[in-house]
């Protein structure tokens, strides 16, 4: 083992939780840069169209994400609680079930989705040019699924096996990839949609290589062997990774249904301005889940290892960084919305002025979004699955539903764009609620005293 391997029993907690965050929140901040740097370059080399067909195309490969993340988080929250029992071959035996039944589970859905690709284009209601691009980028992209899929899960193996800087590396890789491939394919070469679906599928490929180095230098516990092989441990990993199966479905279902009701009740417009918003808005999404990551093996490793008073310390680092992440983003995007907006729209006033409305009342929410997904995390990470479900149905699909539902009676105009609010408070109330539920019932309570300690 490597000198510079993370000892979670003995290193401090807040030594950990930055060589966790730091790798992390890199990674994620510059794959969102480039999720953005796409938009960027579909915006500029097809049009506001192409804008409009990623937004519905989001909801289905949002779905496909959903059950990578639901295996990866879930089996590596396991994996870490096993390793602070230093049950090494339980680790291992749930890191090969895993890879085995995310293999399985993505050839099944990508020849559904090949299959039912029009069906699907048609379930939100797109026609005419827009629901052509969205088919060429849709099409292309389920042919590299099973290569996401499975390099998504080996990132959180990787990630929690000690090793979250090679997971930086091949997300940060695989980003700049990306953009080049985007700049070379979209812009220069003229390849539309099939040129920025394309130069996604290559970037996946590279990231999976980076990680597998993981495996050649042996630093952490995990083996590419097929020890525990099976699938005994495959309902225990659904478990777990159910909430954040449902962040990710309830998102996309979300975003489906702001899609039908923009096309339905305002016009292709407002589907721009919302997909660029969706894309602008992975920025501090990314930030909340790199802060979550660097929480999760520690909480987990600490929770198996009986080590009350280190989970509650990561718990509160993760906390403070998220509320601190999430005003300032809020402070920036209110100050710099409407040049974002005509950063990626060039010579429509009435779209930029839509985006920019959307921009201010969506980046209204990422303090209390931050605040949200911290204590969900929590609750998984310590093999809590039941609240953590409910805070992420609530916050990503039943609220929102609600907000999209009652506020435009009330505000004709900007009530559509409120709805993300309007969830993250509910929420917010019954995240507190729950948090400090938990707090009494591990003794951990005392925010003030813990805060003391580590000012």
């Amino acid at each position: 083992m490597s000198k510079k391997t993370i000892n979670l029993h003995e290193d401090p907690v807040r030594s950990s939780f930055y060589r966790y965050l730091l790798p992390a929140l890199s990674g994620m901040l510059i794959k969102s840069l480039f999720i953005m740097g796409d938009a960027l370059f579909i915006g500029r080399g097809v049009g506001s169209e192409g804008l409009g067909a990623i937004s519905l195309t989001i909801p289905f490969f949002s779905f496909f994400t959903a059950v990578a993340m639901m295996i990866g988080i879930g089996g590596a929250a396991l994996m870490s609680i096993e390793f602070g029992k230093k049950n090494l071959q339980g680790g291992q035996s749930l890191f090969t079930q895993a890879m085995l039944f995310t293999a399985i589970v993505s050839v099944v859905l990508v020849a559904a989705g090949l299959y039912w690709l029009e069906d699907m284009m048609a379930l939100v209601g797109a026609k005419g040019y827009m629901a052509s691009l969205a088919n060429e980028y849709l099409g292309l992209m389920l042919k590299f699924f099973v290569i996401y899929a499975l390099a998504w899960v080996l990132s959180c193996f990787v990630r929690n096996d000690t090793n979250p800087r090679l997971a930086m590396y091949a997300m940060s890789g695989g980003a700049v990839t990306n953009l080049v491939l985007d700049y070379l394919f979209v812009i220069e070469f003229g390849w539309g949609m099939t040129g920025a679906a394309l130069a996604t599928g290559i970037s996946q490929i590279l990231i999976i290589c980076i990680l597998l180095t993981h495996f050649i230098s042996q630093r952490g516990h995990l083996r590419l062997s097929i020890q525990g092989l099976g699938f005994d441990k495959v309902r225990s990993i659904l478990k777990i990774g159910t909430p954040t199966f449902f962040i990710e479905v309830t998102s996309a279902m979300t975003i489906m249904l702001f899609n039908v009701v923009l096309l339905s009740q305002y016009g292709e417009g407002h589907v721009v301005a919302y997909g660029l918003t969706a894309n602008v808005g992975v920025f501090a999404l990314f930030t909340m889940v790199g802060i979550a990551q660097a929480c999760q093996p520690i909480i987990s490793f600490n929770h198996g290892a009986n080590n009350s008073e280190r989970v509650r310390e990561t718990l509160f680092l993760g906390l403070r960084s998220v509320l601190v992440s999430g005003v300032i983003y809020l402070v920036v995007v209110w100050l710099a919305a409407e040049a974002i907006a005509r950063f990626y729209i060039v010579g429509r006033p009435e779209l930029i002025e839509l985006a920019t409305t959307a921009l201010r009342f969506y980046f209204l929410a990422p303090p209390l979004m931050g605040l949200n997904m911290i204590i969900a995390n929590l609750f998984q990470a310590t093999a809590q699955p039941n609240q953590a479900t409910l805070l992420s149905l609530g916050r990503g699909f039943v609220f929102v539903v609600l907000g999209i539902v009652l506020l435009p009676g009330f505000f004709p105009e900007k009530g559509i764009w409120s709805s993300i609010l309007f969830a993250e408070t509910l929420t917010a109330f019954f995240s507190v609620v729950l948090l400090l539920r938990f707090l009494k019932n591990h003794k951990l309570s005392g925010l003030a005293a813990h805060q003391t300690q580590t000012t």
